[in-house]
């Protein structure tokens, strides 16, 4: 069941939220309204303080929008497969947090395995090069293309999902995560410092949930890798990176950065 953007920006209007007055303002069944509720607690936007009763947390505040590219591209999927199960997103959705303007956006399309290949032939149709189960090639050499680049990658993963104008984006932590996976995993060829620097604006000017960050890092098996970058901001920059995020692995960061120093002398 996803939680549609109205639905957030409603719950997050309130310190706290409950089930009566879900069921009252947005004239939903006691049942819907709990699915929202559940459905939220997951994604660390609310947690359960009492029977029935939620406080809002401080979840991300960055913004991510369906850019009108990437709504005609999921209105052209829904209109061709209107029982397609799909998400859509695109490294130009954090360009806000970039220091210089992406020259040249990546799109990606997340789907099943069987619609993959359909959907591909239906936006190259349209005129894009889609690229169905893209290998590391495509994703160096995706600048190079004359046409609009659209990755096909079959993947089911729900975490960190909204919907927005009736489409399916990611929460902008994953997206970022994302980017990180495929500049280490696939050899996309997007400057690391810039991931950086986007990922400083973002910290600096709304916030990161970073329990959202570090548990779809989880699902990707970064989890370690995202600890120590944490890690290694605290240490080396003035971002406002929280404590409790390194509980159960500061010490043995500490104990490793010392060993590291010891190899020096």
């Amino acid at each position: 069941m996803a939680v549609s953007q109205k639905v957030i920006d409603y719950v997050t209007k309130y310190e706290t939220i409950s089930i009566e007055e879900i069921m009252q303002d947005l004239n939903v069944s006691r049942i819907t309204a709990k699915n929202y509720l559940s459905r939220l607690a997951k994604m660390d936007i609310i947690k359960r303080i009492g029977r029935g009763l939620y406080q809002v947390g401080k979840g991300a505040t960055v913004a991510v929008k369906l850019s009108p590219e990437l709504s005609q591209i999921a209105q052209n999927i829904k209109e061709r497969f209107p029982m397609a199960k799909f998400v859509i997103w695109s490294i130009n959705m954090l360009a806000d947090y970039a220091n210089y303007a992406i020259n040249r956006d990546l799109i990606v399309v997340e789907t099943g395995k069987i619609l993959s290949p359909s959907i591909s032939d239906a936006l190259v149709e349209r005129g894009y090069h889609a690229i169905p189960s893209p290998e590391k090639r495509n994703f160096r050499e995706y600048a190079y293309y004359n046409e609009k680049v659209v990755l096909i990658l079959e993947r089911s993963e729900k975490y960190g999902l909204f919907e927005v104008e009736g489409v399916l984006i990611p929460a902008p932590e994953r997206i970022w995560l994302d980017i990180y996976y495929f500049i280490t995993r696939k050899e996309l060829s997007f400057p690391a410092n810039e991931l950086g620097t986007i990922f400083a604006n973002m910290v600096r000017r709304e916030g990161i949930n970073f329990n959202r960050l570090l548990r779809y890092a989880q699902r990707r098996n970064l989890r370690d890798e995202m600890t120590i970058f944490l890690y290694a901001l605290k240490q080396s920059s003035r971002l406002s990176i929280p404590d409790a995020i390194l509980v159960g692995r500061k010490e043995a960061l500490k104990i490793i950065n010392e060993m590291v120093e010891g190899t020096k002398e």
